[in-house]
């Protein structure tokens, strides 16, 4: 492996032209204050991070784990790609756009004569986020294309360099950073399958997420009955459950208490395994675009029509389902042979989609938690328009939202509170047990920490499933300390069901899903109901158009 990686860096520094000479005066930025990778690789190198690493090479799949990795030279050639220079202002089209706490960098080259085409940077608080450059070059006798990515725990290189009759070069890595820790390879035993997960594991320190593509879901509520190891999670009411068979060997069981009845799957992990499924070729297949799907019933009916969205690094594969009501969060797998795989783990659910590709079809099976199943088909690239979040739920004809629920404290809170007269507001109405619903909090709190100075008031309205209420405000307060949200969480319904909900809140047409926002202005007056959540999973086009749109709204809310 370690000659992979150095035949591959090799190619990079023999086929790219350096952008400056070494001895070159220093930069004078273009736009000031922004970080180049040196000051990632420099933190990465200070952390001492190692990488679990997927390379291809040719048609060969070769997986391994670099227990010492120095960063500066695994992104050497991409350290240079620095087009954030004032030599280079008549060459890019430059975008420098903020949504949230977000800001977004864009360089585009003007024309294909520049090496770096196009180079992307995304900053929280200053931070390096997300970093990726493209590099391309021309000539009549070679074509090279290069491709870098850093996307918060991953990271990707992407090479194609072809000298037509003479040589080829097709290179490709897909890291995963791991500091301080261990990547694990985690099964849940389902019966009729087991469902993998990737986990990072810090048994000394008592760490533990699961992965899913660069999302990171936290079980960090450690506690030890016996030689037993409990981990709970940062978010919802589960906990897995785990005995050390011997070093690299966890066996026990995953617990889910969101409903009255508990859940539990037996569930086992091996250290030091850095793929998620299994696959040793490359697949002639791409699959990467938007997919109409279908999910059926037990005799052959369509239930339900939604959207598959995949994208395709050479035979892995991540995305999301797009429902009117919310995604199904980050899946991640492979294409093996002629099938598509992908499974995920988010907290509250354990999810498997498997599927022929035939042709333009995909015909498969999903799975969640121990026993549910329904099958489904997909076409490729295939048009549909899930209806428009904003007329799914609407409020009755000369009807006016109310509301009077408890908070963790047992005091009544009111819409009617003189703490919320002549603000707007936003009500959420959500679970402590709804991955979407987690996805929304975590909007609303970015939301609350730019528009709450300016006098934008959220509180959200909790249904829980379960029908103790003294586990229901426990509930509430993990969902709140874990989340760090300053916002009031009241408790509106205890064994909830859209209809029991429905009877809280009669000015509704009706309760269609969780989570539901309800956006009000100064008088209290609907502004917009939002129904569902499709949330980053979904990608830029989607989640990145919704959060400016609804900041916006919140920013003329306040003016």
């Amino acid at each position: 492996m370690k000659h992979l990686i150095g035949f591959l860096l090799a190619a990079f520094i023999l086929n790219s032209c350096a952008l400056f000479d070494k001895k070159e005066q220093k930069i004078v930025p273009l736009i000031e204050g922004i970080p180049t990778i040196k000051s990632l690789t420099d933190s990465l190198d200070k952390m001492g991070a190692t990488s679990a690493k997927w390379a291809v090479s040719g048609e060969k799949i070769l997986s391994s784990i670099d227990q010492k990795i120095d960063w500066q030279k695994e992104f050497e050639v991409f350290e240079k790609a620095n087009v954030n220079q004032l030599r280079y202002r008549d060459a890019y089209l430059v975008s420098d756009t903020t949504v949230g706490k977000t800001r977004t960098l864009v360089f585009t080259a003007k024309d294909e004569s520049q090496e770096i085409q196009k180079m992307e940077i995304h900053l929280v608080q200053g931070s390096i986020v997300y970093y990726e450059v493209e590099k391309s070059r021309k000539t009549i006798f070679s074509n090279s294309n290069q491709r870098f990515v850093f996307d918060g725990n991953e990271y990707m290189l992407d090479v194609d360099q072809q000298i037509e009759g003479v040589f080829s070069n097709q290179q490709y890595v897909h890291g995963t950073i791991l500091s301080g820790t261990t990547i694990w390879r985690g099964t849940f035993d389902i019966g009729s399958e087991k469902i993998p997960v990737q986990a990072l594991i810090n048994l000394k320190e008592k760490t533990f997420f699961v992965k899913n593509s660069s999302e990171l879901i936290g079980f960090n509520k450690f506690e030890q009955i016996g030689d037993t190891l409990v981990f709970a999670s940062d978010f919802f009411d589960s906990r897995f459950h785990v005995k050390p068979l011997n070093d690299s060997t966890l066996h026990g069981r995953w617990i889910n208490d969101k409903r009255e009845t508990t859940h539990s799957i037996p569930f086992e992990a091996k250290a030091n395994v850095p793929y998620r499924f299994t696959a040793n070729t490359l697949p002639k297949q791409n699959l990467t675009g938007y997919h109409k799907t279908y999910f059926y019933t037990e005799d052959g009916q369509i239930e339900d029509s939604t959207l598959l969205k995949i994208d395709q690094n050479q035979h892995m594969v991540s995305g999301s389902i797009l429902t009117e009501t919310g995604d199904y969060r980050f899946l991640e797998g492979v294409i093996r042979n002629d099938s598509i795989l992908l499974s995920t783990m988010d907290g509250t659910h354990v999810y498997s989609f498997t599927a022929a590709i035939e042709g333009d079809q995909l015909r498969g099976v999903f799975k969640s938690g121990c026993c549910y199943q329904q099958n489904w088909t997909a076409t490729l690239n295939s048009s549909f328009e899930l209806r428009d979040p904003e007329v799914i739920t609407k409020i009755l004809p000369d009807s006016s939202v109310s509301f009077s629920f408890p908070d963790q404290n047992g005091n009544l809170v009111s819409i009617n509170d003189e703490t919320f007269y002549g603000k707007p507001m936003v009500v959420s109405l959500m679970g402590t047990w709804c991955s979407n619903c987690l996805d929304e909090a975590q909007f609303l709190k970015e939301a609350e920490s730019i528009y709450g100075p300016k006098g934008l008031m959220i509180v959200a309205l909790d249904f829980e499933l379960i029908n103790d209420s003294a586990r229901a405000f426990e509930n509430i307060n993990r969902h709140r300390k874990s989340l760090g949200i300053n916002y009031p969480v009241l408790l509106a319904c205890l064994g909830s069901t859209k209809s029991k909900a429905h009877e809280q809140l009669p000015f509704l047409n009706g309760i269609y899903s969780y989570p539901t926002m309800i956006i009000l202005d100064k008088n209290h007056e609907v502004v917009k109901i939002h129904t569902g959540f499709n949330g980053p999973a979904t990608g830029p086009m989607h989640y990145n158009a919704f959060r400016m749109e609804y900041l916006g709204l919140f920013d003329e809310l306040t003016k």
